[in-house]
This record gives structure tokens, C-alpha cells and sequence, in this order.
């Protein structure tokens, strides 16, 4: 009996070093996008609807290095409860001319957010009052 309960302490023991040891990267990463390499940008902007009732859309083309940095950082990760709503805008990330990933957001105080799917999975994050400032400024 004795010997069970050394036994049984040492596994817990064990796998509490290594569920400590474990910092969960390899689960973060793996439910997301690698934007890190991206070196292209393409933003899609909801501006107005035409006399059909047909949304317009602005595409601006980002090759800017300090630029794409910048935005590249407006993506954190922070949890978002996503609330379907309509976005204000899109952000396609590229490397070269593949296409990694297309992120859509919503730049208005009561929605802001960043929503995308990969693999398989609908992933929101929240957008702050200066990331959604930055996505819209590239606008004009």
C-alpha cells in the first residue's frame, strides 16, 4: 500500500513539472496564423453603397515594411466574445503572393474586433481604440 501511494505522488509530482514546464506555445500557435512573415498587406474598406444598393470597397496595397510591422502588431490575440456583425474592413496578410491569411474587423468603439477562421475554427480578438485608428488611417 505504501508502495502505491510513493507512486501515485510521483506521478502527480511529474505531471505537475511538466504540465509547469509546458507554457501552452505550441497550442497557441497552432490556432493561428504565422503573420510574423508577412511582407504584403492588402486592406479592403467598406466605404459606402452604390445608387443598386451594391457595397463599395476601397483596396489599398501595403508594401511598406514599417508599415506592415505596424500592423502586422495591431493583431494581439486578446480573447474577443465574438457577436456576429458586419465588419468595417479587411486585412489580407501575404507572403509574396501566397495569401496566409484574410482578417476581417470592425473599427466602430461598440464592435471592435478581429475575426478570422483557421483551421477550421472561428477565432475572434479584441481590437483596440489605436489598432482600429491604425487600420483606418491607411484609408485615404
Amino acid at each position: 500500500m505504501k508502495n502505491k501511494i510513493i507512486i501515485f505522488i510521483n506521478i502527480i509530482l511529474l505531471s505537475t513539472i511538466y504540465s509547469c514546464g509546458s507554457d501552452g506555445t505550441n497550442e497557441q500557435t497552432e490556432s493561428r496564423p504565422d503573420i510574423s512573415q508577412a511582407n504584403r498587406i492588402v486592406l479592403d474598406y467598406k466605404t459606402d453603397f452604390d445608387s443598386t444598393g451594391k457595397i463599395n470597397i476601397k483596396t489599398k496595397e501595403i508594401n511598406d515594411l514599417q508599415s506592415i510591422i505596424s500592423i502586422r502588431n495591431s493583431v494581439t490575440y486578446d480573447p474577443f466574445t465574438y457577436i456576429y456583425c458586419v465588419s468595417t474592413g479587411s486585412v489580407s496578410f501575404y507572403k509574396d503572393s501566397t495569401l496566409i491569411v484574410t482578417m476581417v474587423y470592425n473599427s466602430l468603439p461598440e464592435l471592435r474586433h478581429i475575426a478570422f477562421t483557421y483551421n477550421g475554427k472561428l477565432i475572434a480578438m479584441s481590437l483596440s481604440e489605436d489598432n482600429a485608428k491604425l487600420l483606418d488611417s491607411f484609408k485615404n
